[in-house]
This record gives structure tokens, sequence and C-alpha cells, in this order.
């Protein structure tokens, strides 16, 4: 049976989120907040697990990708917020590529940074 809950210590350092424990707790909670049914306490623990469902989309299937788990309905990366996705960029980037990124942003602007979505013909 495919797996539809996730503790904290399970999603550090899924792509786009926090790296310790409290980031991601605080982050999962924000997500689940106002929705029924999607955060439960584990059986015999303090610990906390949170339904699949309120995951991005791009870490959904992440996590079918790596663990095998099964993902309820169809999704695509196309659901994630775009600032879920500069995030995860420019976490992966190096300290001296963030300092390169956000120079070029703060004195020539975002045409620079992506100068492929002012272009007339797509990138690829």
């Amino acid at each position: 049976m495919p797996r539809e809950w996730f503790t904290v210590q399970e999603c550090i350092g899924l792509p786009g989120y926090p790296g310790t424990a409290p980031a991601v707790r605080g982050r999962l909670n924000a997500l689940s907040k106002g929705k029924e049914g999607v955060k439960r306490k584990r059986v015999k623990s303090k610990a906390w697990e949170y339904h699949i469902s309120i995951l991005p989309a791009y870490v959904r299937d992440y996590m079918a990708e790596k663990d095998d788990v099964g993902i309820p309905g169809n999704s695509t990366l196309w659901e994630a917020e775009p600032k879920e996705i500069w995030d995860m960029m420019f976490r992966l980037l190096t300290l001296e590529q963030r300092k390169q990124v956000s120079g070029l942003f703060g004195t020539k602007g975002i045409d620079t940074v992506f100068p492929f979505l002012f272009d007339e013909k797509p990138p690829f």
C-alpha cells in the first residue's frame, strides 16, 4: 500500500524545503493550516504526520520517484508556485553563483538573469 503520511524528519532536505526540523515543521504547519484531515498524531510517538496532499506537486513527484510512493490523482510539475521553484533553484546555487545572480538582478534587472523570458524564440 502506498505511503500517504510523512513526518517532519522525512521531509527535511526535500527539494525546495529547509534543512532543519523547526523550519520544515513551520512550513508543513502553514501548508496544513485550515485543512481538515491532513495532520494527525503518529501512533505511539510525539511526532505529527502530514498527508502528502498538502505538499506541492513537484515534491510529491520527487517523493514518488525516490521512494516509490503512490500519488493520488494526476499532478504535474507546473502546479508548483513560482516562488517555490525560484527558492529551490536559488538554494541549489553555490554562494558565488548566488552573489552573481543577486548582483545582476539588482543592477541590470530580471531580463539579464532570465534573458529567455524576453526573447521571441523559445529557449529549447
